[in-house]
């Protein structure tokens, strides 16, 4: 029975694992092609995808991470958005289509970065402690190269957080100024020109 038990909670483990990994890898993909711009989906995944981060390194300090990683956890999540808020500038596009939808792309490697952190994070949870690493509840408590390879993975993840969280302030305000005229829009890139040609 706990066997059974076991097995199931594993298997809802991994399709909610899976989901997310889907989701994010979808986003990534968009982000390279681009997609259909709305600001309230642009804060809405920036927050979605803040909170899973901030979830999965939050998780480590109940597995035996020692509480003072937050400092630079915190440090590094604050230098990675300035960083991204100012690299993401020059390689974000805007486009309208003929009949006026607002188009954009650009971002891809940050999406990249936080994509590959959450697999190592996951990945670590999954193999050293099973299902019970994401049970409300259970004590675990991490040692070893184990314990360094989820602090690692976790400095990972929330420089993937910061990453994120620049791009979408910066996406954001490059919306701002088109919208106030203070931005020309460029042409749509060549593929996407293709695919509207008739």
């Amino acid at each position: 029975m706990a066997t059974g038990a076991g097995a199931s909670q594993y298997s809802i483990v991994l399709v909610v694992v899976a989901v997310i990994l889907a989701r994010v890898s979808w986003r990534t993909l968009k982000s390279h092609r681009g997609t259909r711009f709305s600001l309230g989906r642009t804060y809405f995944y920036t927050a979605v995808y803040v909170v899973i981060g901030v979830l999965f390194s939050g998780l480590s300090y109940a597995e035996g991470v020692p509480y003072l990683l937050a400092v630079p956890e915190l440090a590094l999540a604050a230098a990675a958005a300035v960083g991204s808020y100012r690299y993401t500038d020059g390689r974000i596009s805007f486009w309208r289509t003929p009949d006026g939808t607002l188009f954009f792309r650009g971002g891809v490697a940050i999406y990249l970065v936080y994509l590959v952190a959450l697999v190592l994070r996951l990945a670590i949870d999954l193999a050293v402690l099973g299902p019970s690493a994401f049970a409300v509840g259970t004590a675990v408590t991490l040692a070893g190269a184990t314990l360094y390879a989820t602090m690692g993975a976790d400095l990972l993840l929330t420089f993937g957080v910061g990453l994120l969280i620049g791009r979408g302030v910066r996406v954001a305000r490059r919306y701002g100024r088109i919208s106030a005229g203070e931005e020309k829009l460029q042409g749509a890139p060549n593929r996407m020109r293709r695919a509207e040609a008739p």
